[in-house]
């Protein structure tokens, strides 16, 4: 019985702790922007394949298995893929997306290594 309860308790945290995170409004607002703005080409997983994807000569990256840190992230966003030595497929978004936008979505895209599907 004991063992159950601790399982319990373990499942009980980790749905809070998951939870916790999506309540984020900064993650709220980076996941909004992700549907709406990357999702046409890193797909609805983020993980590449997406419909334009199969046409795009070099692929969109796959986000979930990308391996930049958030400042990274953050250059490939603001300047476009090009401009920091990527696919020239990767508009620039600082003239579209705020500063706290850009933010948003660098942290949205920097949890989905942790929820990959």
């Amino acid at each position: 019985m004991a063992f159950m309860t601790l399982r319990g308790l373990a499942l009980l945290a980790l749905l809070f702790h998951a939870g916790a995170s999506w309540a984020d409004p900064l993650l709220q607002q980076g996941e909004h922007i992700f549907r709406s703005r990357c999702v046409v080409c890193h797909g609805v997983n983020a993980d590449g394949r997406s419909d334009l994807a199969r046409i795009m000569r070099p692929p969109p990256a796959n986000l979930r298995a990308s391996k930049l840190d958030d400042d990274a992230r953050a250059a490939i966003v603001r300047k476009g893929g090009e401009a920091v030595g990527r696919s020239s497929n990767m508009p620039v978004w600082e003239s579209e997306l705020s500063q706290d936008e850009i933010r948003a979505v660098v942290a949205y895209v920097g949890t989905l290594k942790a929820h990959a599907p």
